[in-house]
């Protein structure tokens, strides 16, 4: 069963805006899902990584494709990659699988087609919106984001709004940056939680501070909405989150 998880942030923007994060759905059935998606009717759509695995991006026919139709169709739809669309995976060994040359772009044109927006540590704005999406910075034993990109995008005029996958950045590398907004992922809740506190998390290790909820009002993070591993979530149930960002005073 999917959690509606809401949170409403001040904002300086013209008009009330709504978003919703799908986060780590690891390509599974996403039927639900869009039910949910569509009664909320959001303004914009995230998916801040991990929609699916490297092997399923290379088919064009794999049904988290069909679901990038239907969130376009829905609303402006913002994707940015993370650990498992560049090919490395925690189930496993991380440090085993070497992060592999950029997407083809065949896969590019197949993601284009679908009306979504791919942002591979690149930025695009949107009316008073910049959207950014920092890729996953995991490569060998070294994981850590495009830092240029990141103060780049810093220095854009409007709403700064960042996808990145990985909620451990957001202390080190973007938190002292001028970006109104960062919805994450990746940490799947810490899988298991006890007290309210997740138990493990890939990049955080044990009774990891970085889980889910909402941090300094800024950085949004998700419990995800799928489960690549063979163990099983112990109180901490899938969530759709979705973010109400209005006016905010001067």
């Amino acid at each position: 069963m999917i959690q509606l998880t809401r949170y409403s942030l001040p904002a300086h923007l013209a008009k009330p805006l709504r978003m919703a994060v799908v986060a780590d759905l690891h390509g599974e059935d996403h039927t639900k899902l869009l039910s949910l998606l569509q009664a909320e009717h959001p303004d914009l759509i995230l998916i801040p990584g991990d929609l699916m695995e490297d092997h399923q991006l290379a088919d064009p026919t794999f049904p988290c494709y069909r679901f990038l139709r239907e969130c376009a169709a829905l609303a402006p739809t913002y994707y940015s990659l993370g650990n498992h669309e560049i090919g490395c995976y925690h189930s496993e060994n991380p440090f085993r699988h070497p992060t592999p040359t950029p997407l083809s772009k065949e896969i590019r044109e197949c993601i284009a087609a679908t009306g979504a927006v791919l942002l591979d540590d690149a930025f695009v704005q949107n009316g008073e919106l910049c959207i950014c999406g920092v890729t996953s910075g995991i490569k060998g034993k070294v994981s850590e984001p495009n830092r240029a990109l990141l103060e780049k995008f810093s220095k854009q005029q409007g709403f700064r709004l960042l996808l990145c996958h990985h909620p451990e950045y957001y202390v080190p590398y973007i938190k002292d940056k001028t970006i109104d907004l960062t919805v994450c992922g990746h940490a799947h809740g810490g899988q298991w939680r006890v007290f309210g506190r997740g138990v493990y998390a890939p990049g955080q290790g044990i009774f990891p501070k970085y889980t889910s909820g909402v941090v300094d009002s800024r950085c949004v993070i998700s419990r995800g909405l799928g489960n690549h591993t063979h163990i099983p979530r112990f109180f901490n149930r899938r969530e759709l989150v979705i973010i109400d960002c209005g006016f905010s005073s001067t």
